[in-house]
């Protein structure tokens, strides 16, 4: 965020990175940090984003074809639920929408949401990429329920459930008479 002259910081807008205010807040928190711990901060390249319509769209992340760009087609897995699923939006009469989480090698590496109050559910899976979970490490944590979250936790849990099919040589099961 240091400009060519060392006492000048550039952040947001005018650094043409991604222009959100969100963004632009963060950039200058780390850019004082660095007025008095040069070399500190660093700009993530993470941001999550909302398109504020009606449903919400909310976006962090890789897209699929960013994703098998990246990382190979064969690597990435794409996991959707519509909000029809979801307890919660069919009580609110809100089940126009859907999740999308994008995985490489089993890691979270995208999140598209289209739902109400999709910008405060973009944060769970934000932190899950930053950190380099697996989608299915996602189902250990208790989600509250009901809400428009537990259809992350829906997926999560069927990704946990898939990745534990491969065990299913482990269960010996009997023979049951006839």
């Amino acid at each position: 965020m240091r400009t060519s002259v060392s006492s000048i910081y550039a952040v947001g807008d005018v650094a043409g990175r991604y222009h959100f205010t969100h963004s632009a807040g963060h950039e200058a928190g780390l850019a004082v940090r660095d007025m008095f711990f040069p070399g500190k901060g660093k700009v993530s390249d993470l941001v999550p984003w909302t398109t504020f319509t009606d449903p919400e769209l909310a976006h962090v992340g890789l897209t699929v074809a960013e994703a098998e760009h990246r990382h190979g087609a064969e690597k990435v897995a794409v996991a959707r639920v519509d909000l029809s699923h979801s307890d919660r939006a069919r009580t609110e009469g809100t089940t126009e929408g859907r999740i999308v989480l994008v995985t490489a090698r089993n890691k979270l590496v995208g999140a598209h949401i289209l739902a109400p109050a999709a910008g405060e559910m973009i944060h769970e899976p934000a932190l899950a990429i930053r950190h380099g979970m697996k989608l299915r490490e996602l189902a250990t944590m208790i989600h509250v329920y009901p809400t428009m979250t537990t259809s992350i936790n829906l997926l999560a849990a069927e990704a946990a459930y898939g990745y534990a099919q491969r065990y299913r040589w482990l269960v010996r099961r009997e023979k049951q008479a006839a």
